[in-house]
């Protein structure tokens, strides 16, 4: 039979690898090279598509609830600049920045969350789109986009963002023909920024990938990874 001090010293130790496996979730998000899928959409089979310079989906539910980084969100903004913003409930108000370096958009302000895929001065005004598609367990962000420097030359870029319901995300790079020309270009940053604790993660920045998939695991897999260098791999079940 246990002594009450034991059953005291149990639930500490219980406590300290909650708060472990807490704090892991958080600080121990990386990127992994995974092999290359793609989501192809287009205009009519997104469930919101729009072509624009400077372009937002405004607030718009995902769906789900997701958490990401320690942090929960149930909606979000999508930019036509290739990062998608995430919001905690409908009152959550975007920040609505646009273009810009990946400095001006985590100093406009330094709470907020996002999901950044070739982020820049970005438009689809006059060739391509920008839109999403919503799924029961996961939603894709989808960008078929031109730079701003390569307006009306129809050298488009094709690339997606999915988040999972169960905290994962992963970003997908199809192609990429933009002409590269410093003077005209603001990073085209990939990588996730938590505004909860002001934690930048880098993937890629100044190119576009191509023909490559990059996740960062949901913070479960993440734990057991660190805890006993489980390897663990899932293979994606997509819906219909």
């Amino acid at each position: 039979m246990k002594t009450p001090i034991m059953t005291i010293k149990a639930i500490f130790v219980t406590s300290l690898v909650l708060l472990f496996a807490i704090a892991a979730s958080v600080h121990a998000l990386t990127f992994e090279e995974v092999p290359f899928e793609f989501e192809d959409y287009d205009v009519t089979t997104l469930d919101w598509a729009d072509s624009a310079d400077d372009g937002f989906t405004d607030s718009t539910a995902l769906g789900f609830s997701v958490t990401i980084g320690g942090a929960a969100y149930s909606y979000f903004d999508m930019c036509s600049d290739g990062y998608i913003e995430l919001l905690t409930d409908a009152g959550d108000v975007p920040t609505g920045w646009g273009w810009g370096s990946i400095s001006d958009l985590m100093s406009t302000d330094p709470s907020a969350t996002y999901l950044l895929a070739a982020y820049g001065d970005l438009s689809s005004a006059v060739n391509g789109y920008y839109g999403y598609k919503l799924f029961s367990n996961r939603a894709v962000f989808y960008y078929d986009t031109e730079t701003f420097y390569d307006e009306g030359w129809d050298l488009l870029n094709n690339f997606e963002v999915v988040l999972y319901n169960d905290g994962s995300a992963q970003w997908n790079y199809n192609y990429a023909d933009y002409e590269y020309d410093e003077e005209f270009y603001w990073d085209l940053f990939s990588g996730l920024y938590l505004g909860n604790t002001e934690t930048l993660l880098e993937l890629t920045s100044d190119n576009i990938p191509e023909q490559k998939s990059y996740l960062v695991p949901e913070p479960a897999t993440l734990f057991l990874l660190g805890l006993g260098g489980l390897a663990l791999f899932r293979k994606r079940r997509q819906e219909s």
